[in-house]
């Protein structure tokens, strides 16, 4: 997953005043690079400069006042260009500003980091002062960094300012520009588009759904948001285009037990419909929280594009917090979104859960069929069932009891394994 080296270049100080290059080859799917120098500098007598060009361009330049930076798909050291890291030849840059007279060796530290799968965590539904919100952007990025979140999603009511004023990437954590459609009859998310929405005065479905088309057509990710809110309810049914259902809604109450207890029906019926969830955090408040709960989305790479190719795969879990209950799924190479192909005449297999953070957790096994197993779990641990291999689906639930709220509250929700007999395509 990733490629170091070292490279040792003398320069004499003859050089002084000029401009030299260190070449390097990219290859493959690169997601970050990551530079180092070092040279002698106590006597104060030598000074390098530091840049580095890809192909096409010089990506940035440091002058001497740092000794290394990073370049990724969508972050960056300030002073440098994040964007796609193209194969190809590339060159770390080196300014001789100043040469001691006895010539200086630069040691440099080229680390390649390539695309792979990952759970990134974050918030795919917040507010600000763009919106209803007294959040600034500002204090939304410094919260959820404190927080340990890799992403969050600027989703204010019909507005798109909060996204051209954030055109600059945080060099931390991840900004996915969106939208929340906010209308009379429901809510919806727009992700991954900085202008997705074109008007959200729609009054009918058939409004609805040319609105979220156009946006979808955009690449934009769509998500119905909160549909069985009590007093914002998505009312223009669910033959709209759409790509997740927004079923977790800021802390665990009735509005989300419905929705899953909806999305259940829905999959035991054959569909496949992907879970999301959010905070919706407006202004401060004991409950409603950046985090809470938290998205996890296996993503390729460190990027919005990566995120939402995840999301659309069904790749989610759903969590209380940041550093409260995980569970991954498994059938043999088949993870939480995926499709496992049952051969002909298999009538079990072996699911392998995998919890983290677990407190004395109530964890819940449904299927097609209902609930399957129910056991207890503690810190971290690993589970392995042999279930029928006739259902359509696999996927977990945990609840604990909170003092906060006296009741129990979940603690995490995975998106299903989907279940398909082998057909002889398959073969």
């Amino acid at each position: 997953m990733s490629f170091s080296s070292t490279q040792v270049h003398y320069i004499s100080q003859e050089a002084e005043k000029t401009y030299l290059e260190i070449p390097f080859k990219v290859e493959g799917s690169v997601e970050r690079i990551e530079i180092s120098y070092q040279y002698e500098r106590s006597d104060g007598k030598t000074v390098i400069d530091i840049g580095l060009r890809s192909p096409e361009r010089i990506v940035g330049w440091s002058g001497g006042a740092r000794q290394s930076f990073f370049v990724g798909l969508e972050k960056a050291t300030p002073g440098y260009l994040a964007g796609a890291i193209p194969e190809g030849n590339w060159a770390i840059l080196l300014g001789a500003y100043r040469i001691a007279e006895e010539g200086v060796s630069v040691q440099v530290e080229i680390k390649h980091i390539y695309m792979h799968p990952r759970w990134l965590k974050g918030d795919l539904h917040l507010h600000s002062v763009h919106s209803d919100g007294s959040y600034s952007i500002a204090e939304s990025i410094r919260i959820s960094k404190e927080k340990g979140l890799d992403f969050i999603a600027l989703t204010d009511h019909n507005n798109a300012s909060q996204n051209k004023s954030t055109l600059a990437s945080d060099d931390e954590i991840l900004l996915i520009p969106g939208v929340e459609l906010t209308n009379y009859k429901g809510h919806a998310n727009l992700l991954g588009h900085p202008d997705a929405l074109v008007d959200f005065r729609v009054m009918t479905a058939e409004q609805a759904s040319s609105e979220l088309r156009q946006a979808a057509d955009k690449g934009a990710f769509v998500s119905l948001n909160h549909p069985f809110c009590d007093d914002c309810p998505w009312e223009f049914g669910f033959d709209v285009p759409f790509d997740a259902v927004e079923v977790w809604n800021g802390p665990w109450r009735p509005i989300n037990e419905r929705a899953v207890h909806w999305w259940q029906e829905q999959l035991s019926a054959g569909k496949r419909i992907v879970a999301i969830g959010g905070s919706d955090t407006h202004s401060p408040h004991p409950y409603v929280v950046h985090g809470r709960p938290t998205a996890y989305v296996k993503s390729e790479s460190e990027s919005t594009g990566g995120i939402l190719a995840g999301m659309r795969r069904g790749r989610v879990v759903l969590s209380s917090g940041p550093e409260e209950t995980f569970v991954d799924l498994a059938i043999d190479k088949a993870g939480v979104g995926d499709e496992w192909i049952v051969a002909g005449g298999q009538e079990e297999l072996e699911l392998k859960v995998e919890v983290s953070r677990a407190k004395g957790d109530r964890l819940i096994l449904w299927s097609d069929q209902g609930v399957e197993r129910e056991w207890k779990a503690e810190g971290n641990d690993e589970f392995k069932f042999t279930l029928p291999s006739d259902r359509l689906f696999y996927r977990v639930e945990s609840y604990r009891y909170s003092q906060d709220y006296e009741m129990e509250i979940a603690t995490c929700l995975t998106n299903p394994i989907y279940l398909r007999r082998a057909v002889p395509s398959d073969l």
